[in-house]
């Protein structure tokens, strides 16, 4: 069963309640929901048009959610690894380099299986 589904058992199950109620107790029900409706609208307008509706909300981070370091975190961590993956490759091509360097230059390959060449150069390093 899906969402959808889940949701219109419901709502049958409530309408099938609703019906089963006495007229009494609908019409308190329907009025205390427009009650309700009518308070959360002036709410909302007297917020929203008041120059001071944030008054009093000193350093207050308002909670929106589109700025939500929660949700940016995960983004942030893929960002992050792909400027890692970019060093990394960026290190990689590097290296190819001077492999192609040392192989297309004009001394022999043997030179550098050459334990005696391998010594000298250790040798030579360290003065």
């Amino acid at each position: 069963m899906n969402d959808r589904e889940f949701g219109n058992k419901i709502k049958q199950d409530l309408n099938y309640g609703l019906g089963r109620l006495d007229a009494r107790v609908t019409e308190r029900l329907k009025q205390a929901r427009e009650r309700a409706l009518d308070a959360y609208a002036a709410q909302e307008q007297t917020a929203s048009s008041s120059p001071y509706a944030l008054a009093g909300h000193h350093g207050q981070v308002m909670h929106h959610p589109a700025l939500a370091p929660l949700k940016w975190l995960p983004l942030a961590m893929l960002m992050l690894a792909l400027l890692g993956v970019m060093y990394w490759q960026q290190e990689m091509n590097a290296d190819e380099d001077i492999d192609v360097a040392l192989l297309a230059s004009d001394i022999p390959l043997n030179v550098y299986t050459d334990h005696d060449f391998h010594s000298w150069l250790d040798s030579s390093t360290q003065r």
